[in-house]
């Protein structure tokens, strides 16, 4: 039997509303199933061979698809090729049976109960799923006036549904179809019916009857703990028995085929608004369960938060505003879904979709966000230290549909954590101080100077960052030791392309402290960051080499910003938390021992490389509050710990550098012949005018001293260098005390430049959420030394508090940040 199912277009202009036509629809019932009681109902697959009813039917054909175990029906072999055709499975015949014997629909069929109103209940729903604080589920004057439903999974919510008569769930039945994606199929899990009965049950997609009243009737809808995350949009089937319907007989093409057939009709009613399911860390069942409650409201709920750059010995906090619950970023992030074309089936796994936001924050792939930039031009573009929040970057690549420039390795991770929070995925931004980038995977990092102690740039392709920023998403992972549960590790940054895609991670952060270095993903790249040993190589006059290990110089430091307005947190720990002993072992012990072996790691043979000792001790003594601009002093203590003279030979050098450890400019030079006597100290100092780099500063304003001393008398060498930062000086802002919504307010910024030189292509961003969008002041250019003060006012138009961010750059001054809290009031 041939058979083409009608398309779309093939409908009339009345059959294309929201409600289907009145339509007959044959209910199949096995003879052996009706002994036992189990009627199959329209949109049920059962285990034995349920019928399976196609969406759209005309009422002078009757067509279905069912699967079948070989009890009943004459086979008729179909290609399926028809988009309104469900994709069964490789097990499962398509069989198609014709009721075409089944007589239409007569005037006297009493039609069931038209769905005329659909109310989602926003307010109470969202409280109950900690979503409330999503702006689209507000009614906003200056908005969209609908709000939006946004719910987390695992959780029951209520649906109230309006009916044009009286409903009785003895003579009615109310079927719920929810559909995920365009092209929604039953086949792949992303087209789900379900039955509204006396309740729900646990752990699967269920409703339930709460309260019928009348014509209004509330559901109470369940979804599973590991449901699909995403929008989807419900179908309502309304369907009523006809009593007086004489059950009729049909045979299939003179094959012994017997179906007792009751007539069923139905009307069905399109719901335009979507449904938002969110993953739920306030479950215990869920794949990203967090039971503290501190870590959940700073992982999840805080909107706000600072991101640590610098280097292990400098510390400095970035503001950023996450934003996470701001209208249209929870769009924008299911948008950034589809564009990799993410089946809908895999949205339900965490670490899958953790992997492909990974991947998607960066614009290596082509529909990422963000363009990845380290040159320090960005005339195209918004330069990463000017950034103060995801909401820009999120509202432009939304606009555009095509990448945003520029960040860098903080801009990655921050715009991450909004993505996954949004998404209902604990995260948090954490910073490795002293980050390895090793070129060739092998735990080490080559470095090459000349006898005369300067650095060989053009063979230094492997650095030492002065820090990097990655994520942690807080999950349990299905594909690995049940034991390896928690902090997942994870990088957005481009750097090497992993599985062909530009991202690491996730990994277990406990399988990077231990050197399990073969556990997925990227867990090998990952350690590398935290463990490898430098070789410092220098070149002799005769063109021969002198090797000089040096040992622990990456992982420093592993810091993530606390939760905020944490008073139980003792003092010293408010800046920051160390993370420090969960990616590394102590240095130096038996532990640390076992997990370089066991990662692979020993792979220096004893004897070859010199490991620099003497007994000239070396150390440096730098002043680590240098604001930008400012002259300052290079120092470098010797110690004799012999009893005899030694005669060194100490050349200092001063690098700008970006953060990533590359060169950009040499700024000063300068060897010192040094004798120290027996059991003595020696100081070196090279002084550093702000006219000598003033000029030179990188983004991050970021230096790198490198030092070599050589010892006459010994042959001792020493080598090493040193990351080190300026300061940049803080905006203060000046705001009025009492600040209410719809009245404007007055703002007030200083800055006082200690810069030497003119400032050019001077540039302010301003952003408070609710108060003001992210906005961009061009700024006349800066004499030496400029004290400049900004004033504006603005108008709030939500009450609650919120935090007044800043930031200042120009061409040779950038990363200068102020930030306040301040309260709205009604």
């Amino acid at each position: 039997m041939d058979f083409t199912m009608p398309s779309v277009e093939d409908l009339t202009g009345s059959q294309q509303e929201s409600y289907t036509s009145v339509t007959s629809v044959a209910t199949v019932v096995d003879e052996k199933c009706e002994e036992e009681g189990n009627v199959l109902s329209t949109h049920t697959v059962a285990e034995d061979g349920a019928v399976e009813v196609i969406d759209l039917f005309l009422p002078e054909k009757r067509y279905m698809f069912e699967r079948l175990n070989g009890k009943i029906g004459r086979v008729h072999q179909s290609g399926a090729t028809d988009h309104h055709r469900p994709k069964e499975e490789s097990h499962h015949a398509v069989r198609i049976f014709d009721y075409s014997c089944i007589p239409p629909l007569d005037d006297e069929t009493e039609l069931p109960l038209k769905a005329t109103q659909i109310d989602y209940n926003v307010e109470p729903n969202t409280k109950s799923h900690h979503t409330d604080m999503f702006e689209m589920t507000k009614v906003r004057q200056d908005q969209d006036p609908l709000p939006k439903l946004v719910v987390r999974r695992g959780l029951p919510f209520f649906l109230n549904f309006h009916f044009n008569e009286k409903f009785s769930s003895d003579t009615n039945e109310l079927l719920l179809t929810f559909q995920f994606g365009q092209a929604a199929a039953v086949s792949k899990g992303s087209q789900i019916t379900v039955s509204v009965n006396k309740g729900i049950k646990p752990h699967n997609w269920s409703a339930g009857f709460s309260k019928i009243e009348d014509s209004t009737v509330t559901v109470q809808i369940l979804t599973p703990n590991d449901c699909i995350v995403g929008k989807c949009f419900l179908i309502v089937d309304t369907k009523k028995r006809d009593p007086n319907e004489e059950d009729k007989r049909c045979q299939s093409n003179g094959d012994h085929f017997t179906a007792t057939v009751k007539h069923t009709t139905f009307l069905r009613y399109h719901h335009n608004e979507p449904i938002y399911i969110l993953f739920n860390p306030w479950l215990k069942d869920d794949q990203v369960y967090v039971k503290d409650d501190k870590v959940r409201d700073e992982c999840i709920v805080s909107d706000f938060g600072k991101l640590l750059v610098g280097n292990y010995k400098q510390v400095v906090a970035v503001p950023w505003r996450f934003a996470q619950f701001e209208r249209n970023v929870l769009d924008c992030c299911l948008y950034m879904l589809d564009a990799v074309h993410l089946e809908h089936t895999a949205r339900g796994n965490a670490t899958v979709v953790v992997r492909n936001i990974a991947s998607l924050i960066n614009s290596c792939e082509d529909s990422g966000v963000l363009l990845a930039d380290w040159s320090g031009h960005y005339k195209d573009g918004t330069a990463p230290t000017a950034w103060l929040g995801s909401v820009l970057i999120l509202e432009e690549f939304w606009k555009k549909k095509g990448p945003v420039g520029y960040g860098q390795c903080w801009v990655f991770a921050a715009l991450a954590t909004t993505v996954c929070r949004c998404l209902g995925i604990p995260t948090r931004c954490v910073t490795n101080y002293s980050s390895a980038h090793d070129c060739d995977g092998t735990n080490t990092i080559n470095y090459h100077w000349n006898i005369r102690g300067e650095p060989l740039d053009s063979m230094n392709t492997e650095s030492i960052w002065s820090f990097h920023v990655w994520n942690e998403a807080y999950l349990t992972r299905l594909d690995i030791p049940d034991s390896m549960a928690g902090w997942q590790a994870f990088d957005p940054t481009p750097q090497i392309a992993s599985d062909g895609i530009y991202c690491a991670g996730p990994c277990p952060v406990d399988s990077i402290r231990q050197g399990d270095v073969h556990l997925r993903f990227d867990t090998a790249l990952l350690f590398s960051e935290l463990n490898v040993n430098r070789f410092h190589w220098i070149l002799r006059d005769d063109g021969s080499w002198r090797t000089i290990l040096q040992k622990n110089i990456a992982g420093k430091a592993v810091l993530t910003h606390p939760p905020l307005n944490d008073e139980s947190a003792p003092e010293e720990s408010r800046d920051y938390v160390d993370l420090t002993d969960q990616y590394k072992c102590a240095e130096g012990t038996k532990e640390e021992k076992a997990m370089l072996l066991r990662a692979n790691t020993w792979a220096t043979n004893a004897g070859v490389f010199d490991k620099g000792d003497g007994d000239v001790r070396v150390t440096l003594d730098q002043n680590t509050e240098v604001v930008a601009g400012t002259s300052f002093d290079v120092l470098v203590q010797l110690q004799n710990r012999s009893r005899f003279n030694r005669t060194a030979k100490v050349t200092l050098t001063l690098l700008s550098t970006y953060y990533t450890g590359h060169r950009k400019y040499k700024v000063k030079s300068q060897t010192f012949d040094v004798v120290v006597c027996p059991l003595k100290r020696e100081q070196v100092s090279m002084r550093v005018l702000g006219e000598d780099y003033a000029y030179y500063m990188s983004d991050c304003a970021t230096f790198k001293i490198c030092t070599m001393v050589r010892v006459a008398e010994t042959d001792q060498l020493f080598v090493d260098c040193t990351d080190f930062c300026v300061l940049c000086p803080k905006l203060d802002i000046e705001i009025s005390e009492f600040i209410q919504v719809g009245r404007s307010f007055d703002c007030t910024i200083k800055l006082n430049s200690q810069m030497p030189i003119d400032l050019t292509h001077c540039e302010w961003m301003i952003e408070c959420l609710g108060v003001t969008p992210a906005t961009k002041i061009v700024e006349k250019d800066l004499e030496p030394y400029a004290q400049v003060q900004l004033n504006f006012s603005l108008n709030p138009c939500r009450p609650g508090k919120t935090i007044f961010m800043v930031s200042f750059k120009s061409k040779q001054l950038m990363g200068v940040y102020g930030t306040r809290e301040i309260e709205v009031t009604d």
